[in-house]
């Protein structure tokens, strides 16, 4: 019989005491001569049967609760009273304590795990954030130090000086400013305007406005609205932040496109959702850096992204945005070919 329960155990262990008990008492009768009448013997084994279950029950009971209960004390944060651990010897108490332990072992685990890789991103996070600050900052030690040198009197380089180290102002200035604007989502200070919002005329705005700058990049940007089929697509959102979230998408692919490239930006009917594509035709992304393309101050391309004036925080603040509308982003390139970023919002 397998025996899983301590109820079973004190009736198993009763019942062997009693019985060899017995044993021993008719057998030492026998040596001696005395006869008695098998009645009493019987009696004596159900009378030693009930006191020895009652006895071996009590004692492990209270073994059972001491240990388990000062196991669960390790494994629980909150204080373990008898009141508020009741124990059923009909049940596999130790097969049960098993699973609590294994599962409150995994569980730790997990937060282990877990905890070593949010101090992996806050090593890393602030290392990258100390770096992208002490560029523009010492640059403009740099020029401000030149100019209290001597400089500041000359004509021909102290305008000049003054300019760049403004831009360096402006580059620490702007971190600062998308840093914050991540630090409102993420604490849900971010209120967001939601209204219905004709997705293509946005679009057409933010292209209008980046019109020159592709120009001198010789980037060609344009809609593509033979793929949704009308010329009027509404959604809801907050239209200063999806135009934020367009014009950073549109923007990267004018600073990584190629000479003579393509940016387009196409929309796709998705039944309850409206799917917006920014595709461009330019130098593409390795497949190792897409999961990690979102995250804060990553960059693939460290020398040439630093040298393109943004913060680093560009895809970041892209991603918490649309994820802030309940909708997703996500990117797909490849090398040589170019890249193409699309995310949803919801119909209007």
């Amino acid at each position: 019989m397998l025996i899983k329960t301590p109820r079973q155990f004190s009736i198993l262990a009763a019942c062997m005491l009693s019985l060899l008990s017995v044993v021993a008492v008719e057998l030492t009768l026998y040596l001696s001569g005395v006869t008695i009448n098998q009645r009493y013997i019987l009696m004596m084994f159900f009378v030693l049967l009930i006191l020895c279950y009652l006895i071996i029950y009590y004692l492990l009971e209270k073994l059972i609760t001491q240990k388990i209960r000062l196991l669960y004390r390790t494994i629980h944060n909150f204080k373990i009273n008898r009141g508020d651990f009741p124990l059923n010897m009909n049940e596999d108490v130790l097969g049960k304590t098993e699973k609590e332990v294994l599962v409150w072992v995994e569980k730790s685990r997990e937060e282990i795990e877990k905890l070593k890789l949010q101090e992996e991103f806050r090593r890393e996070f602030l290392g990258n954030l100390s770096h992208e600050l002490k560029t523009p900052i010492f640059s403009i030690q740099g020029y401000i130090l030149t100019l209290l040198e001597g400089g500041l009197e000359d004509e021909n380089i102290n305008r000049a000086f003054l300019e760049r180290a403004s831009k360096g102002v402006d580059r620490v200035t702007g971190i600062i400013e998308d840093l914050d604007v991540i630090t409102k989502i993420e604490s849900e200070e971010l209120k967001l305007n939601t209204t219905k919002v004709n997705i293509v005329d946005l679009a057409k705005e933010i292209v209008e406005s980046l019109e020159i700058k592709a120009q001198k990049r010789n980037v060609s940007l344009s809609l593509d609205l033979k793929r949704a089929g009308y010329q009027e697509i509404n959604v809801l959102c907050d239209r200063d932040k999806v135009g934020q979230v367009l014009g950073n998408l549109i923007n990267n692919s004018i600073n990584y496109g190629v000479d003579n490239g393509q940016t387009e930006v196409r929309f796709f009917d998705l039944e309850d959702n409206i799917l917006i594509e920014v595709s461009d035709d330019g130098i593409g992304i390795e497949e190792e850096h897409l999961p990690r393309l979102f995250e804060r101050f990553y960059r693939v391309d460290k020398s040439r992204a630093r040298n393109e004036g943004g913060s680093g925080l560009g895809l970041a603040i892209v991603k918490h945005l649309v994820e802030a509308h309940g909708q997703t982003i996500d990117v797909r390139s490849t090398v040589g070919q170019g890249s193409t970023f699309s995310f949803t919002l919801k119909k209007g």
